[in-house]
């Protein structure tokens, strides 16, 4: 499994990246916007909804649990469509993670 402490240190990483571009929310949304069955549930929160209240906290368990990382995770290229070149940044921590999940 890949190095527990990275993981944090990236997941943390992405959590600075979202307060400094003031894409983090004090509040959470609603219950029911999480219970969404749509991919990155699109239909219910934007992109950094998605990444702070549903994303984050799942690797988060995962790497509690010392679970291996979900299998051949696609969220950089999902980062770029919402953003394009805006938030690249954002888009490569990202694509670490997405990176780390095709090892085995």
């Amino acid at each position: 499994m890949t190095d527990i402490a990275f993981i944090d240190a990236k997941l943390d990483d992405i959590i600075a990246y979202l307060k400094a571009a003031r894409l983090w929310s004090e509040t959470p949304p609603e219950p029911s916007a999480l219970a969404s069955r749509e991919p990155f549930a699109i239909d219910t929160l934007s992109f950094e909804q998605w990444l702070q209240f549903i994303y984050l906290p799942g690797i988060r368990e995962h790497v509690q649990l010392h679970q291996q990382l979900p299998a051949d995770m696609a969220v950089a290229p999902m980062a770029h469509e919402a953003y394009g070149q805006e938030h690249m940044p954002l888009v490569h921590l990202l694509m670490v993670l997405d990176n780390l999940s095709k090892i085995r």
